[in-house]
């Protein structure tokens, strides 16, 4: 096989510690390594169960899931894997190796994955800290090869148990790599401009996503919000957000209001993928949403007017963005724990800042994809000026 890796990650590839932890910046190429790592253990020694963990299963499927796919394929080795899109799982031919990919949120699928001989824990911020425990215990008795646990994440708060359990309290046997966009030579011109962007509008904000470091984020738009476990069933109106997206995710969310009570709801979250494909999907999974008015981005009438003919209630979203979030603040912000894509960024969705590290009225216009369409579902709420119709908030 012919590897293309970062010389940085050359230690992660050959340790064998018990844990390997690789953290730091987002677009460093930790999850390709990591996958890249499963993938070379799974055709060269056997026998091996690979699990590969996230918090909620659907979001395995387009992430790891395909970019599995996406490495087997480069590497030419679609014939010797065999490749189940039902249970997302994976076998190979040459020794009848498994990688198994699941949920926390799966149970009854995790109890029946037995002889597990190395885990990868993909975005492990999104764990509690009883979900690692109870996965770490499932890797026990003796195998042939090393047992291992890779954990690859991007820190946010210093107050998560991640920092506790492996840097403030580092077990023994844990082998720790950090890594940022700067260690990648993969990650391109544009990419590395957008970071440059970002390090001008909120150096805080880039320290902690652009170089991973550990902190609390200065100026989050939305710092009080709860999550639930899910919708309610009574509520006195509902609607749809939708912010197009290719290269940037293609975000649908659900908003249901019960008085002065918001709640969220993450529908469909997807990059590289088209407009066509978005629409057969939730005509299969969500026909429901049919039912529901929805404001998508107005830039792309293109893209409603594809929808429109599917016989979707679909108009242009008011965009105004400063009276939109002022309109969701004007909730009290309810998400539900399945909502892992809205949890991410609006954990880190924060204001500009100027030269001075004053805060500006714009947010900082990364991962903010959700962030948008939770904020077009409030078209109502905002009058077509701009101004927030705040006598009405909650109250329709």
């Amino acid at each position: 096989m012919n590897l293309k890796i970062s010389s940085v990650y050359k230690d992660f590839l050959s340790c064998k510690n018990r844990y390997a932890v690789l953290y730091g910046g987002a677009g460093s190429g930790k999850s390709y390594v990591a996958a890249q790592k499963i993938i070379l253990r799974t055709v060269s020694e056997a026998p091996h169960k690979f699990l590969i963990i996230r918090k909620v299963a659907r979001t395995l499927r387009e992430s790891v899931f395909a970019l599995l796919k996406t490495i087997i394929r480069d590497l030419d080795l679609e014939d010797v894997f065999k490749i189940n899109e039902t249970n997302m799982s994976f076998e190979c031919l040459l020794n009848g190796n498994q990688i198994v990919l699941s949920g926390i949120d799966d149970p009854e699928k995790l109890k029946s994955i037995v002889d597990i001989s190395g885990i990868w824990i993909e975005e492990a911020t999104e764990l509690r800290e009883n979900d690692f425990d109870q996965l770490d215990l499932r890797l026990r008795g003796e195998t042939k090869h090393y047992k291992q646990i890779i954990v690859t994440f991007n820190p946010v708060s210093a107050a998560h148990w991640i920092k506790r359990k492996f840097f403030d309290f580092t077990p023994p046997d844990t082998f720790v790599l950090k890594t940022t966009y700067l260690d990648n030579p993969f990650v391109g011109e544009e990419y590395q401009q957008v970071m440059e962007r970002l390090k001008r509008d909120n150096y805080d904000y880039y320290k902690i996503y652009a170089l991973g470091e550990w902190g609390s984020l200065e100026g989050i738009i939305y710092p009080d919000y709860e999550t639930i476990d899910k919708m309610p069933e009574y509520f006195e109106k509902e609607y749809i957000g939708m912010d197009f997206g290719y290269n940037h995710p293609f975000a649908i969310v659900h908003v249901r209001i019960d008085a002065r009570n918001l709640y969220v709801d993450e529908i469909f979250y997807q990059t590289e993928v088209e407009n066509r494909s978005v629409i057969e999907y939730i005509k299969s999974n969500h026909p429901w949403v049919k039912d529901i008015k929805i404001y998508a981005d107005s830039a792309r009438a293109d893209l409603i007017s594809e929808w429109k003919s599917e016989g979707f209630n679909i108009e242009k979203a008011n965009k105004a963005v400063f009276e939109g979030i002022n309109a969701v603040k004007s909730f009290n912000i309810n998400i539900t724990k399945h909502s892992v894509n809205i949890l991410k960024e609006i954990g880190l969705y924060a204001w500009k800042k100027d030269k001075d590290g004053n805060m500006l009225d714009e947010p900082v216009k990364l991962n903010d994809d959700a962030m948008d369409a939770m904020r077009y579902a409030l078209t109502p709420y905002i009058s077509k000026k701009g101004s927030t119709k705040s006598m009405k908030i909650g109250l329709l």
